[in-house]
């Protein structure tokens, strides 16, 4: 789960916000200070040159001699950047330009003033000014990362913190969701999260309840089908020996009626039963040839009333002997065929055959069409399922690949669904020769 990494990012990226734009508006109100003081000592020494301008202009010295002796020794950082002009504006001495002036100054005599000092230029940066903002800015930054690193350290916590009781919530809705329902938690976190997960719990509990119940009501049910469907083969067998016979058509319908009541049975319990974890299954040494063959003579009455041919295929030549529950397997085929009867019309084929698959036997079913879709296929196996795309005649319990597949599992074993190859649905039984060892 992907929660603290999904929730530490965001957090890290305000982190690096939260130390970035102070650090940038310290670096910018550095600066703005800066160009205050060099404004201000740039006014200071103007006023100083223009003092000393004006006593020089007083003894008859020319501005130029003045500006030209001040750039030679670079007073007071103004070399270069001074100009002198008339008071309407005809300059005097110093660079020509037509940028705004930084700052002006009268240039008086007795008083009277004659002239304008002007500085035109920017300052230079000394060496020094230079070392002193590499400090400022070393400064700036250090601070800058020492505060990231924090709020980092402090997300890190936090995130961790946090995503911890909601990766413990996840993990407790992911078991029930995948039929755990005696879930245990650390009641640590936010209050919210430990009601949430004590309120999950008691849903847990009370599904649990419910299933348990519904599973086991499903088991008495079925069993309480089993005696009226033996009861009514029963009484038909008395309906064969009355004098005068019933019609045979009647006692025919009656007769598969009694069937299907009794496969419904048989479907429901062994569904139940698997639900529960308490199918029984009694493993013993078998042919599966031989299994074939009873499963086809007795469903061959079936068939053939449907106008469905019922037929081998790949069937080794020589005993095999396997150990799975003999009965088990004569129901899942009883169940793979009246599925397969059910939807193949007259005139069509079911195919059984057996494949060998490295340790285990690879049972195969197929019909004629109609097929179904491959997307669909494993849906077929859910209770109740039923494909649009093979609808079926009415009377069906919809439990008979349901049944197969709680067989199969039984065995330990897998079961697939697909298309045929002479156009309808093969289902693939793969079975383990042996059961695994406990």
């Amino acid at each position: 789960m992907r929660l603290f990494p999904g929730m530490f990012l965001p957090l890290a990226g305000q982190a690096l916000l939260a130390a970035v734009v102070p650090g940038g508006l310290l670096v910018w109100n550095m600066h703005m200070g800066q160009e205050l003081q060099l404004a201000q000592r740039d006014r200071e020494r103007l006023h100083d040159f223009a003092t000393l301008a004006g006593e020089a202009a007083s003894h008859g010295r020319p501005f130029d001699q003045i500006v030209a002796e001040l750039d030679q020794r670079d007073s007071g950082r103004l070399a270069g950047r001074i100009q002198i002009v008339r008071p309407d504006g005809t300059p005097l001495a110093g660079p020509a330009t037509s940028s705004a002036p930084r700052a002006e100054e009268a240039i008086t005599v007795a008083g009277q003033p004659i002239a304008t000092a002007r500085i035109v230029r920017d300052p230079v940066l000394t060496d020094d000014d230079r070392r002193f903002l590499a400090t400022q800015y070393l400064g700036i930054g250090a601070v800058v990362l020492g505060l990231f690193v924090l709020l980092l350290i402090a997300a890190y916590e936090f995130a961790r913190r946090w995503s911890k009781p909601q990766v413990e919530l996840y993990r407790m809705t992911r078991d029930v969701v995948q039929g755990e329902h005696e879930i245990d938690f650390e009641e640590r976190g936010p209050s919210e999260i430990v009601a949430t997960m004590r309120n999950l719990r008691r849903i847990a509990s009370q599904f649990s309840r419910l299933e348990t119940a519904r599973r086991t009501w499903l088991v008495s049910i079925a069993d309480d089908l089993k005696r009226p469907a033996a009861e009514l083969g029963e009484h038909l067998d008395l309906l064969n020996r009355v004098d005068p016979p019933v019609d045979a058509e009647l006692l025919a319908g009656l007769d598969e009626d009694r069937r299907r009541f009794g496969q419904m049975a048989e479907d429901l319990s062994a569904v139940a039963l698997a639900d529960l974890g308490r199918l029984p299954v009694n493993f013993q040494q078998v042919d599966p040839r031989a299994l074939i063959h009873n499963a086809i003579w007795a469903n061959s009455k079936h068939a053939k009333a449907a106008g469905v041919n019922l037929e081998t295929s790949t069937l080794p030549s020589f005993t095999i002997l396997v150990k799975w529950d003999g009965n088990r397997i004569e129901q899942l085929f009883g169940a793979l065929i009246d599925n397969s009867l059910r939807y193949t019309p007259k005139g069509g084929r079911i195919v059984l055959g057996l494949e060998s698959s490295r340790d285990a036997w690879r049972l195969i079913i197929d019909d004629s069409a109609p097929g179904v879709d491959v997307m669909l296929a494993q849906r077929l196996f859910e209770p109740f399922y039923r494909s649009p795309e093979r609808p079926e005649e009415t009377g069906a319990s919809g439990l008979g690949l349901a049944t197969a597949r709680a067989i199969v599992e039984a065995h330990h074993g897998r079961i697939e669904a697909g298309h045929s190859p002479i156009g309808g649905l093969r289902v693939t039984v793969i079975l383990p020769a042996e059961p695994p060892r406990a």
